[in-house]
């Protein structure tokens, strides 16, 4: 009985959360750039600087996403990491460039239990790397530098650097070269 009274009032309590923070982003995508701007440099763990966040993007958990320099997310973005305290990290580091509506899962659930509970895994993005639009990458997923992720990819496992990777479930097409 304890445990189900626990349970209850731990999912009345994520509804609160989810509700409020979905009326907060709701109202930040009225406000201009520069007032954003000041209040995601106070509710990330890590914000770089130049750093530009396109309208219609999402966050959960924002104390747990570190953003680097130069960093561009597009719009329609969802980044999701989990409730845990001490739990996964999404970690983006300089020069990383999201396009429209790429997904990003630190958190999920363990399918081998018919109670599914929390799983996580931290999501570490190197520098110079592009991720294309509709692609999605998954928990405790490494993507190494200036590798590209190709538009409507699943990411379930580590990128070696300079990959360009694409496919459901994402697979190294080639090795990037870079001229000059």
């Amino acid at each position: 009985m304890v445990l189900f009274i626990k349970k209850y009032f731990f999912k009345q309590a994520f509804l609160c959360y989810s509700y409020f923070l979905h009326i907060m982003f709701f109202i930040m995508d009225m406000m201009p750039f520069f007032i954003r701007d000041i209040f995601f440099k106070f509710s990330f763990k890590k914000y770089g600087q130049s750093v530009i966040i396109d309208y219609k993007t999402f966050f959960r958990y924002m104390n747990k996403i570190q953003i680097g320099n130069f960093v561009s997310i597009n719009r329609g973005c969802e980044f999701y990491t989990s409730a845990d305290n001490g739990g996964s990290i999404i970690d983006i580091k300089d020069h990383v460039i999201f396009s429209p509506n790429v997904k990003i899962y630190s958190a999920g659930h363990d399918y081998k239990y018919l109670d599914l509970p929390d799983t996580s895994g931290d999501i570490i993005i190197k520098e110079h790397v592009w991720i294309g639009a509709n692609s999605i990458v998954l928990q405790g997923v490494t993507i190494g530098e200036y590798s590209i992720i190709s538009a409507n990819s699943i990411v379930t496992k580590d990128v070696e650097p300079y990959s360009i990777v694409s496919g459901i479930p994402a697979r190294v097409r080639k090795q990037r070269v870079l001229y000059g």
